[in-house]
């Protein structure tokens, strides 16, 4: 048995951000069987010791016994089948719960497994292990174990290794490796994902002992039925001196000196950064030139080049089934074949809010994460090949689609065309600034009448304060119209959400970007409304305001009160031509001057709450004074 004098701490494929809970631990310790069994032993026809697996005794008995103990219709069944043992060791058999486990069963049961042998006749127990998370809330608990989902597997020979592959859910998968010592089951390995096939054994190292590959894939990239994967491996192998499965991760050589040091400091940064061919070049050149290393330094280079291979396979395989492989050749560090997807369109399309590289695929319900995903493996992998001309250009593209006013867009474009002059797609792209909204000065809303664009997606920025309350109305006679807010940086804001309105504190000072959905060219109107704060001077307990407005305008006021006060607000204006409309955040109006005519109002509060004061012009621009009293 190999053994290793370097300490490894785990080996994961850096991901993004957005993927259901994935579950790994790895067990050194024993586990204590909290399934009691059965109270006496279960007397078989005719005992026979040191029988080979093949020769089963009546194992219907024992299936029986075991049932009688679990409470009814626990499972759909139970299963028995003879594990291989070393000539001359006693015979063992292992029984586990098979199908689902019963949820109208309380307490629910978990699924379990149990070791047997025969003595003097009879069925014996020798160590029960429950498959749940009662221990560790790492555990990955099945709720479904198939006839076939336990099995007999070779990591060494000294004890039984048995791998459980079970079920959770719709769709996912859990695993489990567990060592028998011949008294106590040992839980090596537990592990859960969004798909079945948790786990799998290779010899990644040739030495003759497999390792355990775990499946951390992120099946979630766009949708689990669209495909695309973000692969994510973690590797353990047995350490003998520490009888127990270790992590596997990345190491530096220990030789400094040596040629095959930077070669193989370079691959490790290159993987690190997802640029998986690249990786590999670099590793294998390493291993040219390690004549002479020391043991454990050949170890490492073997180690490091076994999981860059694993990595550099698997991305190849994904790549030729990829149904979107502009991104799963990001994934794999290919930004030149990502590149050659988008050169058949103009730069016109590419950076444009309804680009066809999303338009009508897959990632147009998922702009979000996907450039979330384009950004979070373009930077390291500028950081680590800084010459990568094709890295810069991608990650213009996915900083365009979070927020086209980001001035990184630009600087980007312009290395890109830096490094690669020939390029005509770098050189030939110019991004045009986005709509801005702006606002009057002393205006707290602004109004765009517009129609929508030819694609029927219409784009706007604007910059605005932390700790403001925004409003975004959409208002148009097209029914599928629909407006999102995003922040700087592509993500979703929180706050009152419906197709067409969107209310909330804004959490930062920044750029923010609302992006409209309609038919083409069919007419809206987008009002944006930030409104301003009213302040009472100390010990007062009114306020006044004066504005303008012109024509159908709109200024918006807020202000906190406690429920119960006594709020009064009055608007005067020339001919009544400024109308008055008090809503609370919890959207119930108080007064609405639109529907009523009404230019004051008078109530007892029903909310602790911030509420909005909204001056509305009419037909005619006015000045007005808006007067707020709370008692």
């Amino acid at each position: 048995m190999a053994k290793y004098s370097w300490f490894v701490i785990g080996f994961f494929v850096l991901v993004a951000c957005k993927s259901p809970t994935i579950q790994v631990t790895a067990v050194p310790t024993a586990t204590t069987a909290s399934v009691q069994p059965t109270d006496t032993a279960v007397p078989i026809p005719t005992p026979t010791l040191n029988m080979p697996p093949t020769a089963v005794p009546n194992t219907d008995a024992l299936i029986a016994a075991i049932q009688a103990s679990l409470p009814p219709d626990a499972y759909d069944g139970l299963h028995v089948f003879p594990l291989n043992v070393p000539d001359g060791e006693r015979p063992l058999w292992v029984i586990h719960s098979v199908g689902f486990r019963n949820f109208d069963v309380e307490p629910l049961p978990s699924h379990f497994l149990a070791i047997y042998t025969v003595e003097n006749g009879d069925w014996l127990e020798l160590a029960r292990q429950n498959l749940d998370s009662d221990a560790d809330e790492f555990f990955a608990s099945p709720d479904i174990l198939p006839e076939g989902g336990v099995s007999q597997v070779n990591i060494e020979p000294t004890d039984i290794w048995l791998a459980v592959d079970g079920g959770v859910g719709a769709h996912s998968g859990t695993y489990q490796l567990l060592r028998f010592d011949g008294a106590s089951i040992h839980i090596e390995a537990s592990a859960s994902n969004s798909s079945p096939g948790v786990g799998s054994l290779g010899d990644l190292n040739d030495d003759d002992i497999p390792e355990l590959i775990l499946d951390q894939h992120d099946y979630y990239v766009f949708c689990y039925a669209c495909g695309v994967r973000y692969l994510n491996f973690h590797v353990l192998t047995w350490d003998e001196s520490a009888q127990r499965m270790i992590d596997v991760n990345f190491q530096p050589l220990a030789q400094q000196d040596h040629p095959a040091y930077p070669l193989n400091n370079r691959a490790i940064e290159l993987a690190q950064a997802g640029l998986w061919a690249d990786a590999l070049t670099q590793i294998e050149a390493a291993q040219n030139v390690a004549s002479g290393l020391s043991p454990d330094d050949s170890q490492t280079l073997t180690w490091n080049a076994a999981l860059i291979r694993l990595n550099h396979d698997a991305w190849l395989s994904e790549l030729a089934q990829s149904p979107y492989p502009l991104l799963t050749n990001i994934f794999f560090g290919d930004y030149a074949g990502a590149l050659d997807i988008m050169r058949v369109y103009p730069p016109d399309q590419i950076f444009n809010p309804a680009t066809p590289l999303i338009a009508g695929t897959m990632a147009e319900s998922s702009q979000q994460w996907m450039t979330d995903y384009i950004l979070g493996q373009a930077n390291p992998a500028i950081a680590a090949q800084p010459d990568l001309a094709a890295a810069y250009y991608l990650r213009a593209w996915a900083t365009f689609l979070q927020n086209p006013a980001n001035p990184l867009i630009q600087s980007d474009l312009d290395q890109a065309a830096a490094l690669d002059p020939t390029e005509p797609l770098f050189v030939g792209t110019a991004v045009s600034p986005p709509n801005r909204i702006q606002f009057n000065p002393g205006a707290t809303s602004a109004e765009i009448n517009a129609q929508f664009a030819a694609d029927g997606i219409d784009v706007y920025v604007l910059g605005a304060s932390a700790g403001q309350l925004m409003t975004v109305d959409l208002f148009s006679q097209d029914e599928n119209a629909r407006l999102e807010v995003h922040d700087a940086n592509g993500g979703w804001l929180d706050g009152q959400i419906t197709t067409t309105l969107w209310q909330g504190e804004l959490p930062q000072t920044a750029d923010y970007v609302v992006r409209l959905y309609g038919s083409a060219y069919a007419d809206y109107t987008l009002i944006v409304s930030i409104p301003a704060r009213i302040q009472f001077a100390p010990g007062a307990i009114s306020a006044q305001i004066q504005g303008d407005l012109n024509a159908h305008e709109r200024d918006d006021y807020i202000l906190r009160a406690q429920a119960g006060q006594t709020m009064t607000v009055v608007i005067n204006s020339p001919n009544d031509d400024v109308l008055l409309t008090i809503v609370g955040l919890d959207g119930i109006p108080l007064v609405n001057g639109l529907m009523s005519g009404a230019t004051s109002w008078t109530g007892q509060l029903p909310a602790t709450q911030d509420y909005v004061v909204r001056a509305l012009g009419t037909f005619n621009a006015a000045a007005y004074t808006l007067d707020v009293t709370i008692e």
